[in-house]
């Protein structure tokens, strides 16, 4: 999905190289979510399961 690549693109440029361990393997587990599920928890049109929370968060807080 274009959107989502775009939105997770930018999150990457930014904050890839800060990311801990943790948080690497919750992108991980993100990143194995259906495209529908991780756009509606990016938009907030929808909570992430509570796994998932502190890195779709802090998607969120890198695309403000």
């Amino acid at each position: 999905m274009r959107e989502l690549d775009i939105l997770l693109g930018r999150f990457l440029d930014s904050d890839f190289e800060s990311l801990n361990d943790t948080e690497l393997g919750a992108l991980e587990n993100l990143l194995n979510e259906p495209d529908q599920d991780i756009l509606a928890w990016l938009s907030a049109s929808r909570d992430p399961p509570s796994h998932l929370d502190g890195i779709v968060a802090r998607v969120r807080r890198s695309l403000d």
